[in-house]
């Protein structure tokens, strides 16, 4: 079957591009490596993080003895997702359970919850961005697997709050821990925001023995 309409959801990368920005941060690099006139093709060296851009956490990113990107099967990224309107949050906030359960009634188990926070329009190299975002919190977290949730995605740099381990440890490892998948810098169309259920598919790049990778998301309508 055909889908009659494909919602791109991934953030572009380029030089610089917003990234979370860590204690000792690299600045995303994207340069042209070979030149049509020169040598007849054009072609790029890219160097960035495994969690820049739109990007999917693997197990191993918070469980040392977790499964790497290339060891999580392929269809834990396909499945029907609900984008669940969170735009109201004040900035650097958590999401909490308050906040899901009156949305509770459009995830059915085995969907894939996808947060929009407003973020993913306000990307930018900004201290709102990257670091006085809305994040999903232990408690939130916990409540998206207790109503049996297959995945969850944001439109923020993380899933976790920023530089605060009590904030940003416990949405991972309570999702990652139970088997359910994480990704990171979504963009949502207005066009998604009308409540329907869509086809998501979000396959990762398959880096060997990596915490992470970048990925094409998308919501498929049919």
């Amino acid at each position: 079957m055909i889908p009659s309409r494909i919602y791109d959801l991934s953030q572009p990368v380029f030089s610089n591009c917003p990234q979370y920005p860590d204690d000792n941060p690299r600045p995303a690099q994207v340069r042209l490596f070979y030149m049509l006139a020169v040598q007849g093709v054009n072609k790029e060296i890219v160097e960035i993080s495994t969690h820049t851009g739109t990007h999917v956490d693997a197990p191993f990113h918070f469980f040392e003895d977790g499964r790497t990107i290339d060891e999580v099967p392929l269809e834990s990224y396909v499945g029907p997702a609900v984008v669940l309107d969170l735009r109201e949050k004040q900035a650097g906030s958590a999401i909490e359970r308050q906040d899901l359960e009156p949305l509770a009634d459009e995830l059915a188990a085995g969907d894939i919850a996808l947060l929009n926070t407003g973020g993913g329009h306000r990307r930018a190299n900004t201290k709102a961005f990257l670091t006085e975002y809305v994040y999903l919190s232990g408690g939130g977290a916990q409540y998206l697997i207790d109503h049996g949730v297959k995945g969850v995605g944001i439109d923020a740099v993380s899933m976790g709050g920023y530089n605060d381990p009590s904030a940003s440890g416990p949405p991972h490892r309570i999702l990652l821990g139970s088997g359910a998948f994480i990704i990171e810098e979504l963009y949502f169309p207005e066009e998604v925001m009308d409540g329907r259920k869509r086809l998501f598919v979000a396959a990762p790049v398959k880096l060997r023995g990596c915490s992470g990778a970048w990925t094409r998301a998308a919501l498929w309508e049919f």
